[in-house]
């Protein structure tokens, strides 16, 4: 199971790569070409932001995944290894609650605004929108796998403000 997690990590670490060169080249784009070309795109502020919105979506997976969310973890560092594991699997299951509706509206959101188009750069809203589903998703994935590790005995995976992907 850990080489499930750190394959997902991988590669979602390599997609929110991807994104971010992405967003970069768009930006400097549009600082060129309104800067030296004075005639900016109409599309290249939308597009940065729908990318963003993206990158938000799969970061917040990414951390869900490797527990570096901000926590307050007074209650854990005072408690012991049996209190510890049922606060962890209380606090997966709050997560839980929190992403299947998160999953399932964003889909419903997906549905309505599919047939809505940028202005600017005539993409579909429904793919903007799917960010929510797509990252809640993969944010659900990474909960069970992580609670499935600790109802077998592991422990509560927290990386220690991890960057890379090892």
């Amino acid at each position: 199971m850990q080489k499930l997690l750190k394959a997902i990590d991988r590669g979602l670490f390599a997609a929110i790569a991807i994104l971010l060169m992405a967003m970069v080249a768009n930006v400097a784009w549009q600082v060129f070409s309104r800067h030296v070309l004075d005639d900016p795109p109409t599309w290249t502020e939308e597009i940065a932001r729908y990318v963003f919105t993206w990158q938000i979506f799969l970061g917040a997976a990414l951390a869900f995944g490797r527990g570096t969310h901000i926590v307050v973890d007074i209650v854990l560092a005072l408690s012991g290894p049996a209190l510890r594991r049922v606060l962890g699997i209380l606090s997966y299951l709050a997560c839980l609650a929190l992403l299947f509706p998160l999953v399932k509206f964003g889909i419903a959101m997906v549905g309505l605004t599919s047939n809505t188009y940028a202005a600017a750069s005539g993409l579909n809203i429904g793919v903007v929108y799917a960010a929510l589903p797509v990252g809640a998703a993969i944010g659900a994935i990474y909960v069970i796998l992580n609670l499935a590790i600790l109802l077998r005995g592991g422990a509560v995976r927290q990386d220690e403000a991890s960057t890379m992907v090892d």
